[in-house]
């Protein structure tokens, strides 16, 4: 007589929802406070620059502290607002098509895991310091390369 073992087949995947996962992965930017600089962080450079530049040409050494200094908070008001929090971009900026090529590099990513649907990725995000650090170089690594974003601390 032979005995027969029958495996039961593999739990089914949920599919990933897009909108849940970068919702998840915006939660986790704020919460290490991630931001893109914008374009005009070269206007404020260039603002405090030249004015430290007059100021040193008007006044030399007391001209460069003055300038430095006025140049600085024009700058300042020149640039403010001018960073965005990473969750806004992945949330509100990022077209279909990027968030889609978005989730499929953190899927990817977080393949290693054996996460093979949300049921497992979320508790991964909420619970695992490794994921997390993966998932935010993956959001970095996107934004910056493919986005030509600039991430600041």
């Amino acid at each position: 007589m032979a005995i027969v073992l029958r495996t039961s087949p593999p739990p089914p995947t949920m599919p990933i929802n897009t909108r849940e996962l970068l919702d998840a992965v915006a939660v986790l930017t704020d919460k290490e406070s991630m931001r893109v600089a914008l374009k005009s962080s070269a206007k404020g450079a260039a603002v405090a620059g030249s004015s430290t530049f007059v100021g040193g040409l008007l006044a030399g050494p007391v001209g460069l502290f003055v300038g430095g200094a006025l140049g600085g908070l024009l700058a300042y008001a020149v640039t403010h607002d001018q960073f965005k929090p990473v969750s806004h971009i992945i949330r509100h900026d990022l077209s279909v098509r990027e968030q889609e090529r978005l989730k499929e590099r953190i899927v990817t990513a977080l393949s290693q895991f054996q996460a093979t649907d949300l049921l497992v990725i979320l508790p991964l995000l909420t619970g695992n310091a490794g994921a997390q650090k993966l998932v935010l170089s993956t959001v970095a690594s996107f934004l910056t390369n493919e986005m030509r974003m600039q991430i600041i601390d």
